[in-house]
């Protein structure tokens, strides 16, 4: 069941912060939730504050209803956004028919309609498609940090690991030395 929610911050373009609406809801706090079913550009990616930017826009329109569906591995809620007024397609294949998202299949959603969605937007070469197949997915791009990010922990421990035996070879060449005149 769809419950009405106060968009409080669009965080990126797969990604906001979400208040429910209704009594006591002062009393209640903010919480993030994870779009379902779609994986926008990273803010640094092409195309990432463009993304943010059309969800702000499709989130600003009217009262929103969200669908929860799970809590991902960080804790946040995966829910599908719908615009208030009934029979409008949820938000987030909104997202991927404008372009501004891909459709994450790994999760789910054929019954969405997101197959359909993906499917015009590179029809139309919009948002990500403009450049045709040649964008770099989020996922992608964020297994290349993970790559990189332990590319360098590697280099920082060979690093130190030298620098340690550079310190023993001296201090034990010291050692010899120093019995070699002493003795």
């Amino acid at each position: 069941m769809a419950r009405k929610v106060k968009i409080r911050r669009v965080v990126d373009g797969d990604s906001v912060e979400v208040k429910y609406a209704g009594w006591f809801s002062f009393l209640r706090r903010p919480f993030p939730v994870r779009l379902y079913g779609i994986d926008a550009p990273e803010l640094a990616q092409p195309y990432g504050r463009e993304a943010r930017e059309q969800l702000a826009s499709l989130v600003r329109r009217g009262g929103i209803r969200m669908d929860t569906m799970a809590t991902d591995r960080y804790g946040r809620t995966v829910g599908l956004l719908y615009p208030a007024r009934r029979g409008r397609e949820p938000i987030n294949v909104a997202m991927v028919r404008s372009g501004m998202a891909y459709w994450y299949r790994r999760y789910g959603g054929r019954d969405l309609g997101f197959p359909e969605a993906e499917a015009e937007a590179i029809s139309k070469r919009r948002g990500v498609w403009k450049d045709g197949r040649r964008a770099r997915r989020p996922w992608d791009h964020r297994a290349d940090l993970r790559r990189a990010r332990e590319r360098r922990r590697w280099r920082r421990r060979l690093l130190t690991r030298l620098v340690i035996a550079g310190v023993v070879l001296v201090i034990l060449a010291a050692v010899v030395l120093a019995r070699a005149w002493l003795g």
